[in-house]
């Protein structure tokens, strides 16, 4: 029994020897360079760098910019491809690597149209609200502050060493500004639509280029009848109309409105069946207005680029009749992709929107009193 008992004990402390052991062995590192970081950081810049252009337009770097920057790459190559560099080198050039690119930068020529664009919708904002304790007016004293904060947008505007990282710091705060300033408004508020009551140019026109705030879109067909312009005794708000039909192209307005974080947008609009024919075989159809809020991927006016915020297919129906007024009312969430977008409004009079089902009878739409609301 003393002789198990002396074996267990030889057995545990072997046991204890190895572990000590087996913890006090290390794997040993400092003959490793590493220099994965650095050569991702090189191949970042040189792809980054080839996408670049130099210039004098927006987005376009300084002249020489680029071979300082390539200068940097080029050494941080060097230490990456040398085998006596150290890991101190290493770093030191990864570090070189990351300030070059961030001097690069700077040496963009900033979007100052981009800037210019949210400064001029500030005003907007700020001219056409008024302060009080009605809806639609802002709280006492916010107009000041709004004031102010355009006022510094525009003294960094002028700087003549502006950079886009300034820039984008003032955008960021002149954007905080206007959404303070619009959340401080009573209940709903109305966005600036250009001519919402279509009153300009003051005359019957079918040419839409002397029409302040709106555009035609959509195929124009030579055989087609124009939107228009047209006089109205009928309409509820002054003397004229937009005149629209199931033959012409559209009408869109580009409103000078950026879309807000948790906002809700209304559109209104009065509306009023002027006239609806029948097909060749003598048969009627609903006529159907389609209203909608849509976002520009690119140019404005470029419908091949648009994304729809919200619509609505409303039928009108078959008989001419007085004016109605529609709406449509979407939620802006605050994680929305359209959130500083510019938002648009358009119109189009159908009988049907099935390619394969096509209606072939001529009808018209007066349209007026547009108006956008948007409350927080």
């Amino acid at each position: 029994m003393k002789k198990i008992r002396k074996n267990i004990i030889l057995l545990f402390a072997l046991g204890l020897v190895l572990i000590i052991n087996s913890c006090e062995k290390k794997e040993d590192y400092s003959d490793i360079i590493f220099k994965n970081y650095l050569t991702y950081e090189i191949n970042r810049a040189t792809n980054f760098l080839s996408t670049t252009v130099e210039g004098t337009k927006e987005g376009q770097y300084n002249t020489g910019s680029k071979q300082v920057y390539q200068s940097v790459i080029d050494d941080a190559k060097e230490v990456a491809e040398s085998e006596s560099s150290t890991q101190e080198d290493v770093d030191n050039a990864y570090e070189d690597l990351l300030q070059a690119a961030e001097d690069f930068f700077d040496q963009m020529v900033p979007f100052k149209s981009v800037f210019q664009e949210l400064i001029d919708y500030a005003n907007i904002v700020q001219e056409n609200t008024d302060e009080g304790e009605q809806e639609g007016n802002v709280k006492t004293g916010n107009k000041a502050v709004l004031q102010d904060a355009i006022d510094a947008a525009n003294q960094t505007f002028s700087r003549q060493d502006l950079t886009q990282r300034m820039l984008d710091q003032e955008m960021t705060t002149l954007t905080a500004a206007i959404y303070s300033f619009n959340g401080e408004i009573i209940g709903s508020a109305t966005t600036a639509v250009v001519n919402p009551g279509f009153e300009l140019p003051g005359y019957e026109t079918t040419d839409y280029n002397e029409v302040n705030g709106w555009n035609v879109f959509g195929k124009a067909e030579d055989w087609a009848p124009l939107a228009s312009i047209a006089a109205d005794t009928n309409t509820t708000d002054g003397q004229y109309v937009a005149k629209i039909g199931s033959y012409t192209q559209g009408i869109y307005q580009n409103v000078a409105e950026m879309i807000h974080p948790n906002a809700e947008y209304k559109l209104s609009f009065n509306v009023s069946l002027l006239s609806n024919k029948s097909d060749w075989q003598g048969k009627k159809y609903p006529a159907i207005i389609l209203s909608r809020l849509i976002v520009f991927g690119s140019d404005i006016g470029d419908y091949d680029f648009v994304s729809v915020v919200s619509e609505s297919y409303d039928t009108l129906g078959i008989t001419p009749g007085g004016y109605v007024e529609l709406s449509q009312t979407v939620n802006i969430d605050g994680v929305s992709a359209f959130i500083g977008e510019k938002v648009a409004i358009d119109f189009v009079q159908r009988h049907t929107w099935d390619p394969e089902d096509q209606i072939w009878a001529e009808s018209f739409v007066a349209i007026d009193n547009v108006r956008l609301y948007r409350k927080l």
